[in-house]
Order: C-alpha cells, then structure tokens, then sequence
C-alpha cells in the first residue's frame, strides 16, 4: 500500500485539484462577508461587535458540522465526509444573499457554518494521499488556496458590489456543486482509512470513531494539538473580517481600492504558503513556522503603534498578510493531523470541536470590542492576532516535534 504513494500520479493531482477548489468555496462566505463589512453595518443600523457576535453564533453552531462531519471521516470513511461537506455547503451558502434583515443574515451565516467548519477533511485527506517527501509542501499549497480565493473575492467586490450589491458574493458559492460532482464520481477512499479498518477488522471490532482514544493514548500531543487550533483559528480569523473595515475606516481609503489593496496583499501571500512549504520540506517546520510567525507579528507591531502614510500602509499591509498566512499551511491543521495515526485522526479534531471550536467562535469580535467600537481606530483590536501570532512562533521553535518528510502512522500502536 505504501508504495503507492511514492510518486505523483494522475489521481494525486486529481486529488490535490478537489481538496484546492473545496477550500476555494469552503469559507467564501466569510469573506464575502469580511468585504462587506462598510454596506452591511450601514444597511442594517449596527455596530460592528453586532455583527462579530453573528458570527460568534455562527461559529457555536459550526461545532455541530465539526464534531459530526469529523466523525463521520471516521466511522463511514473520508469520501463519505467530504462529499457531505461539499452538498452541505453548496446548499446553505448561497441562501445567505437572501437576508433581507440582520436576524436573517445571522441565522443564514449559522447555518452555513455548519459545513464549512469542517474544512480539515480536505487536510487529511491531502497527507493521506500524497508521498511524504513532498507532503509539507503540497499541504501549503492547499492552504494557499484560501488567500488566492480571497483575492479573487476582493476583486470581484470591487466590481460586483458597486453593481450588484453586497448579496451578489454571497451566490458565487452555489458553483461548489461542480466539484461535488466530480469528488462522487472519481474519487475513492484512502488507503489509510482502508488500513485503519482492516486493522480493526481483524481484531473481530468495527473501524469506529474513538474521541477519548487520542486523549488516552497521546495525552501529550492531544494538548500539543488543541493549543495549536486555539491559536490558529484565533489569530488571522481574528484580523482577516475587519480588513476591509481598517482600510476604509481608518486608513480612509475608497471602497474600490481597498478592495484592489486586499487583492494585492492575497495575491502575493499564496507565494508565502509555498515558501514556507519549500522551506518546510528542506529544513524544518520547526524553523520555518517560527520564521513566518514572528516576522508576522512584528509587522502587527509595526501597524498597531506606528503612524503611516497611505503608502506606508500598502507595504506594510502587504507584509503581514505576507508572513502572517504563510505558515497556515505547515501549522494549523496540517501539522495537527500530522501528528496522529489515520485511524483516529478524525477523531481527534472531533473531540477538539466543542472547546475549541467555542473559544475561537468569539474572536470576531474581540478586536472591535478592544478598539470600542471605533472603527476608525480598528488597528488598537489587532493586539489580539498579533498576541496569537507569536504564541504559535514561540510553540513551534520550543515544543512541537518535527514531522517535516515523515511516514504517517495508520493505525495506533497497540489499540484494543
């Protein structure tokens, strides 16, 4: 079965192409969302802790598609996720351009939290996939999908909400069915999952989620792994929705050059996910991720008690998104998989859903809550990323363990 995996076969790109264009889609809303920030707020009369406590609600709710759709990769298998995960999502997403008031638009952006909070089966899915030499790598390069998505949002804001409305974005999601299409069609299970049941098989028990086993069996990397997704999941979800806000608020900035900043900021931080992925493969993620990490918090610094020009604003905006997302893809998910057997690795993020998945639900709207309320001074929020930021430099350089160009593990060593 290993041999398999050494090369880079047609179904590999096949593979990579899905789990890309599912994350393109997955999150959409968000950003959607994030790019609409000036109208919705004026449209609907509130401030903006109103609309981050919507999606702090939306986050609650997210734990359900988390918890369940991570269970279902390992009870029934990872196809059977992630084709419930894409049919879910194309379903709910579009539904939030139907609002026609801010309980509607909160109630829509819950609902379409549901699967697109499962955005982890596409991870190991990936690294169950793919060879291992070159698995860091490929695994930024899904992860660059997300920026590449939202530069191609931004752009289309600049366009389409001037024409259309903010609603408009929210449609664009309906287009997920073509990829629900072909994953039913030409994807199979992994041979991971497939040795995981086998193993379980032969000793006379069902291949079944198990949410304490991770806990009983690798207590250490358990708690390694949930500190990780508190951070990752609190830092740049943190900034990224008041963006868009900073520039037109704050930096003063038109709608439509905010919205080209964004682009060109997005743009550019996909090629940081790649040479953080390089780097990761030739040298370590223990170098790599607190190099990406700590020049990204040091460029929140830089913004939060500085004072620039609008032209000042450009590059250093251009350097935080730049090294702040780049690491995405070696930390975060990625690497928390990385750290478990396939036979429990859906099992682990399942029993990190509820804690973790409630405490990042707030973080929306801690940085307006910190700047209170004045978004014309947004910036003083970003202390909380930029904290995170170099929490997760400082976890990677003194205590994750290196899993850079390793074999993943199927089955847990000795499980009863």
């Amino acid at each position: 079965m290993a041999e398999k995996k050494q090369g880079i076969t047609p179904y590999v790109i096949l593979i990579v192409a899905l789990t890309f264009l599912c994350n393109v889609f997955l999150g959409e809303e968000t950003r959607a969302l994030g790019l609409s920030v000036p109208f919705i707020i004026k449209e609907f009369g509130i401030k903006g802790t109103d609309l981050g406590f919507a999606q702090t609600i939306a986050g609650w709710v997210g734990i359900a598609g988390w918890f369940g759709m991570l269970l279902i990769a390992d009870g029934l298998g990872r196809k059977p996720a992630f084709l419930a995960v894409l049919l879910g999502y194309t379903i709910t997403a579009p539904l939030i351009g139907f609002a026609g008031n801010f309980v509607q638009l909160s109630s829509l952006l819950a609902l379409a939290a549901i699967p697109r909070n499962t955005g982890t089966i596409n991870y190991m899915l990936l690294a169950e996939t793919v060879p291992p030499n070159i698995r860091a790598f490929v695994l930024s390069f899904l992860n660059s999908s997300v920026v590449l998505a939202y530069m191609v949002t931004a752009l289309l804001a600049g366009w389409m909400v001037p024409k259309f409305g903010w609603r408009s974005l929210f449609y664009i999601d309906a287009l997920c069915v073509f990829v629900l299409v072909v994953a039913w069609w030409k994807m199979r299970e992994t041979d991971s999952f497939l040795a995981a049941r086998a193993h379980r098989e032969s000793q006379g028990k069902r291949q079944r989620p198990d949410l304490l086993l991770p806990w009983k069996k690798y207590p250490g990397r358990a708690f390694l792994g949930f500190c990780i997704q508190v951070v990752y999941l609190g830092a740049y979800p943190s900034f990224s929705p008041w963006q868009t806000a900073w520039l037109v608020n704050e930096v003063k900035l038109p709608y439509v050059q905010s919205t080209d900043w964004v682009a060109i900021w997005l743009g550019c931080s996909a090629i940081a996910y790649w040479l953080c992925g390089w780097m990761s493969n030739q040298f370590g993620k223990k170098l790599a991720v607190p190099l990406f990490a700590g020049l990204g918090g040091c460029f929140f610094l830089a913004i939060i008690f500085g004072t620039w020009t609008q032209n000042e604003i450009f590059w250093l905006g251009l350097g935080l998104n730049f090294f702040v997302t780049g690491h995405y893809g070696s930390g975060s998910y990625a690497y928390v998989n990385e750290l478990f057997p396939a036979q429990i690795r859906g099992s682990v993020q399942a029993s990190f859903a509820v804690v973790v998945g409630f405490a990042v639900s707030f973080v929306p709207t801690i940085p307006p809550w910190i700047a209170g309320n004045a978004m014309d001074h947004i910036s003083r929020g970003f202390v909380f990323p930029m904290v995170l930021t170099f929490a997760a430099a400082g976890i990677f350089l003194f205590i994750a363990p290196e899993t850079a160009r390793k074999k993943l593990d199927d089955v847990v060593e000795e499980a009863t």
